[in-house]
């Protein structure tokens, strides 16, 4: 990607996202229908100026910032969508309940056929972590990633973040699953784990491919706990 910065946040514009990031993270909490919601429900929670901002993003052409991940473009949400609750992280000093995801029909049993080989031969499985998720799900995902994690460095955030249109999350043809450990262990140690292993050996036995290994071609950040499902390869 280029090293041209194409967006540099003023400080009104870093004020209203880190006030519109905090409502959708109350709203995360409390809606376990977030992952899925459409603009219309996504963009009453908010103001006209933080509206703005998120619509000022979506304008944005890729290609200007030297964009390589292919474009997927949007459909509708998947009519046979299977939610996943009260999936549970545990560690040593806690239990983490992971907020409620979503799979397409035909993920969903791959994933647990999945789970299931390695149940047999690790005793261990793997966790959704994020699944499914709507294209406004994708917005705030960008901002809240953009102002909690790289202190508003658009360049460095999409190098993590999809836009919606190139997001594997949001394609069900495609569709994306960032696993995580059912014991303990953070998403970005993920490819120290047994479980990360297993993955790269027996993973496309069920149609589950690494999308963004380490140097990849496409100049994203490496992602170890991200796959994709593809039914036809």
């Amino acid at each position: 990607m280029t090293k041209d910065l194409i967006w540099v946040f003023t400080e009104e514009e870093k004020a209203l996202v880190s006030s519109f990031v905090a409502k959708g993270r109350i709203e995360q909490e409390k809606n376990e229908k977030f992952a899925i919601i459409d603009f219309e429900n996504f963009y009453k929670l908010f103001t006209d100026d933080e509206r703005a901002v998120m619509e000022k993003y979506l304008t944005i052409d890729p290609a200007q910032a030297g964009y390589k991940p292919p474009f997927l473009g949007i459909e509708e949400p998947p009519a046979d969508l299977v939610s996943l609750k009260n999936q549970k992280i545990v560690d040593e000093k806690e239990t983490y309940t992971i907020p409620t995801q979503y799979l397409p029909r035909n993920t969903f049993e791959a994933y647990g056929q999945l789970n299931r080989a390695m149940k047999n031969e690790l005793g261990k499985e793997v966790l959704v972590l994020y699944g499914y998720r709507s294209p406004a799900r994708q917005v705030f995902i960008f901002f809240d990633i953009l102002q909690g994690i790289y202190d508003f460095d658009f360049q460095k955030t999409i190098q993590r973040v999809c836009f919606p249109a190139w997001s594997e999350h949001v394609c069900p043809k495609k569709q994306a699953i960032d696993f995580t450990p059912q014991q303990g262990g953070a998403s970005v140690d993920f490819d120290q784990t047994k479980e990360y292993q297993w993955l790269q050996k027996n993973a496309r036995q069920f149609g589950f491919y690494e999308s963004y290994p380490k140097d990849n071609n496409l100049d994203m950040m490496y992602e170890p706990w991200h796959w994709h499902h593809e039914t036809h390869r």
